[in-house]
């Protein structure tokens, strides 16, 4: 991946890299914010990538195939409950086994395994394969915070979101996303600092959490 201008530009001292973040926090306010939460709607945010295509048309393929799974079994049990209950079969057969009912349950599940890991094997191996990076920042994850790290740049800063542990929307907080350069839309997605990289750049992120389990994503906008 190439840079629209030389790596070196990476090198810049580290006061040059917090005034640039300042000045990239007005801009990235002002883009949309694409796959934000929406009333009503429910799946994923907008695919930028193809892996996260991958996973997102494996998910819909598993949700399909263990739907299938669940209404014949479903079936299976309500016709078993009908068909074979004391009234409707007071003399019940006497039988030990069923040896090719014992294979399909058997070998059904395996193929359906089988089916479920050619698909989802090289989405995983694709996930495993990290890129060398032009960029490589550190990611935190904190009790409601996060924390940044410019490994190659020696620059670290922490994120907070704007209004956290507040319930509703008040004017303080409206007044703190308004100075940030956000609206009250924003409120409980908006952060006070943003992270900052080139465009067109290949960057490496190493997401870990100090506390408890965190995840972290970047919206297709950014």
């Amino acid at each position: 991946m190439h840079l629209t201008k030389p790596l070196a530009v990476l090198g810049t001292a580290t006061a040059t890299l917090m005034a640039g973040m300042v000045s990239a926090q007005e801009q990235i306010a002002e883009l949309p914010i694409i796959g934000r939460p929406v009333d009503g709607a429910v799946g994923w945010q907008p695919a930028a990538t193809k892996l996260a295509r991958d996973i997102h048309w494996l998910d819909g393929m598993l949700l399909v195939i263990i739907t299938a799974i669940t209404l014949f079994v479903t079936g299976l049990l309500i016709f078993v409950i009908l068909r074979y209950n004391r009234k409707s079969n007071p003399k019940p057969a006497v039988f030990t086994h069923n040896s090719p009912l014992e294979i399909a349950w058997t070998i059904v599940p395996i193929v359906i395994l089988i089916f479920i890991g050619a698909f989802s094997l090289p989405v995983l191996f694709d996930q495993q394969e990290i890129p060398e990076g032009d960029v490589h920042i550190k990611v935190t994850g904190f009790q409601w915070y996060w924390g940044y790290e410019y490994v190659d740049e020696d620059v670290a800063f922490e994120s907070f979101m704007i209004g956290a542990g507040m319930g509703n929307l008040n004017e303080d907080i409206l007044a703190e996303l308004n100075e940030a350069g956000y609206g009250a839309d924003e409120f409980k997605l908006a952060t006070d600092t943003a992270v900052v990289v080139p465009v067109g750049a290949t960057v490496v992120m190493d997401v870990t959490g100090a506390d408890v389990i965190h995840s972290w994503t970047i919206p297709p906008s950014a």
